[in-house]
């Protein structure tokens, strides 16, 4: 059904100059294209119409509250992407265009807007007028219908030759929207792509039902406001070449991965948590089981507690920024950056095409815009796959367009961000769950175990063997003559102090490239006992004599052997699900590095009343669980071996004040 005709066919530009001469024509031209070129975004379209369309419900709202009849009012918003068509429409029963301002809302620059609503710079209507060879528009306002299109608008601008200027001309055809019949008032409006358009086809994501169209949109328009509204009744249609789908929404609201059901807890009810069992137990207390094992850790931050959470942290600049624009800050930290990953993956797109990422994501005006920026930790890196910010601004919009923030402020992003992830919430990452569960955990057991087979294998049918008297003569100094700056270092220098016996009773079968892990190796008590037996003097890498006496002869089957320059390259690939602490069993390393303390303890076996903790020769400490003191792995120190032997009374009151 078609909306009466009411108006003779007008030109837009009119508006704007009674009296268009060439040279204000061209003029208007170009000032048209600049706006176009400022929308570079793939979903801008959407973001535009739907905008518009949530600013005429919120007007609604006020004018029907005015009139005292909020109470038979239900804001609703529709939105029809027809990928069969190639074409766009969006409907909302708001506050409609008048005569007035349907005639005038399509002028460059424009805009009826006040600085409350989401757009507000008056550019969005002239970009869906002139950015697309097709555009229709339909209102709905007490005594006024009015249905128009305006045809080839894209082309126009394009083209060097002023010819007939675009006009907007009746149309009485069947609307696109059956729905838009049903309102009392409002505005619908239709858009088609083509190879002049961006996108120029809506199907290029491949997202083929209502559902994953609304986790889109929810995602990168106005749909995903920062304020979540339930009143407004959102529908969904997408019409496909086999089936046409439909999905509501209960209002709008950003999408949050952890609001999917997870095993989840806020950051400050985590905190509370940690200083209630503080107050009653004193430190070291388990926190409940509640807070274990967790998939994501969420919050939101007013302004006000921005201020008080980064207090003296925060520069004269970034006050500034909250006193201005009073940003809120929310942030969900999940266990894994694979979550990010199934969430894309279930959406099916384009190969490779990502929707939601980690990372910044910045709004203003109760909406997001633009794509998620990196957040710059200065340590754990990985660890910024794993968060995901949101950073609202008020009394702000970005630049024409899509083309971003002002650096201020995505400074400021980039520093809140990096402050919160680095000095609060690694505090709470032990909390999170360490690995993706059983069935994963079990084939990984089964690939390592036929890794261990085949080197075995290997190690039986080519040996290397090198024996002779008048080798490995001690020459009491290693060749190598400067400390490691990288792993390849500590690799070097490690199989030195095997060869010089420094490091007695490990042999390395293998390192690897391919496989998750760098090597394995094997304990061998296979020499004489007192060759391995710890003696404060002469051997103080060594085991208890009845460890050594207990273990003569034996050699254990292939372990896992990972080497790193820091332990913090370890935690790392722990925290980022490349690697699994259940694996490992020695880690060779220069130095412990610091992010360890956040979920891992350190037992120094370099003091002396712990050497009898040591299992085999050489090991300098052990890796364990913070929560548990269970042992994770053994661990060898370079660094801190070396400054044992060649100081040990000195080394171990370091040790002690370092690791007790």
């Amino acid at each position: 059904m078609g909306i009466p005709v009411t108006f003779t066919p007008f030109d837009p530009l009119e508006f704007k100059n009674a009296k268009i001469s060439d040279a204000a024509l061209g003029a208007l031209k170009r000032e048209i294209g600049n706006i176009l070129s400022s929308y570079v975004g793939w979903y801008d379209p959407f973001c535009e119409l739907i905008q518009n369309a949530l600013d005429a419900l919120e007007a609604r709202v006020a004018l029907e509250n005015s009139a005292g009849s909020s109470d038979n009012y239900e804001p609703r918003l529709s939105i029809i992407i027809d990928l069969k068509d190639n074409a766009l429409t969006i409907s909302d029963n708001g506050i409609g265009l008048d005569k007035d301002k349907f005639e005038q809302f399509l002028a460059p620059n424009f805009s009826f807007k006040t600085g409350n609503t989401r757009g507000h710079k008056g550019v969005g209507a002239t970009y869906v007028a002139y950015g697309f060879n097709y555009m229709r528009v339909s209102t709905k306002v007490p005594g006024y219908e009015a249905s128009g299109r305006i045809v080839g608008a894209k082309n126009w601008v394009k083209a060097n030759s002023s010819g007939g200027n675009p006009k907007v001309e009746p149309d009485a055809s069947p609307l696109a929207d059956n729905t838009f019949n049903d309102f009392d008032r409002g505005v619908s409006i239709t858009v088609r792509f083509d190879d002049e358009t961006h996108p120029k086809r809506l199907d290029w994501i491949q997202a083929k039902t209502a559902e994953k169209w609304a986790k889109i949109l929810t995602i990168k328009t106005g749909l995903g406001s920062i304020r979540k509204d339930e009143k407004i009744k959102v529908e969904v249609v997408v019409k496909g070449d086999k089936e046409t789908t439909k999905f509501s929404l209960p209002g709008t609201s950003y999408l949050w991965l952890h609001q999917s059901p997870c095993k989840k807890s806020s950051v400050k009810e985590v905190f509370k948590a940690q200083d209630d069992l503080y107050k009653k137990f004193g430190p070291g207390r388990k926190m409940p089981d509640k807070y274990s094992n967790l998939d994501f850790l969420y919050e939101n931050w007013t302004s006000n507690e921005l201020l008080d959470l980064l207090g003296t942290s925060l520069d004269a600049e970034e006050k500034s920024i909250i006193e201005r624009h009073t940003p809120t800050v929310s942030v969900e930290f999940g266990y894994t950056a694979k979550l990010w990953s199934k969430f894309n993956e279930s959406l099916e797109l384009r190969a490779n095409y990502r929707v939601l990422n980690a990372g910044i994501q910045l709004a203003a005006n109760n909406m997001p815009q633009g794509e998620t920026i990196s957040i710059p930790l200065t340590r754990n890196i990985g660890r910024q796959n794993q968060l995901h910010f949101l950073i609202h601004f008020e009394n702000y919009s970005p630049d024409m367009g899509r083309k971003g923030f002002h650096r201020e402020l995505t400074d400021f992003a980039r520093s809140v961000s990096r402050q919160i992830s680095e000095n609060h919430l690694a505090k709470l990452r032990y909390l999170l769950k360490a690995n993706t569960g059983v069935a994963p955990d079990l084939v990984r057991e089964m690939k390592i175990s036929d890794w261990k087979k085949d080197m075995l294998t290997h190690e039986d049918s080519q040996p290397l063997v090198l024996k002779s008297e008048h080798f490995f003569l001690p020459t009491e100094r290693v060749s190598i003559t400067s400390a490691p700056t990288r792993e390849q270092d500590v690799i070097a220098l490690f199989h030195q102090l095997i060869a010089g016996g420094v490091v007695r009773g490990i042999s390395v079968m293998s390192t690897n490239e391919r496989f998750t892990y760098d090597g394995l190796f094997k304990v061998a008590f296979d020499l004489a006992p007192n060759i391995y037996v710890y003696d404060e003097q002469k051997n103080p890498l060594g085991v208890p004599e009845d460890t050594a006496i207990a273990l003569n002869g034996k050699v254990t089957e292939p372990r896992v052997l990972e080497y790193k320059f820091s332990l913090d390259g370890l935690v790392e690939d722990l925290e980022n699900q490349d690697k699994n602490i259940k694996d490992i069993d020695l880690c060779v390393v220069w130095d412990v590095g610091t992010t360890y303390t956040e979920r891992y303890g350190i037992t120094s076996l370099l003091i002396p009343e712990n050497s009898d903790q040591r299992q085999f020769h050489g090991v300098t400490h052990v890796l364990s669980d913070i929560e548990t003191g269970a042992k994770h792995c053994d661990l060898i120190v370079l660094k801190d071996l070396i400054d044992f032997l060649n100081a040990p009374a000195e080394t171990a009151v370091i040790q002690r004040e370092r690791f007790e």
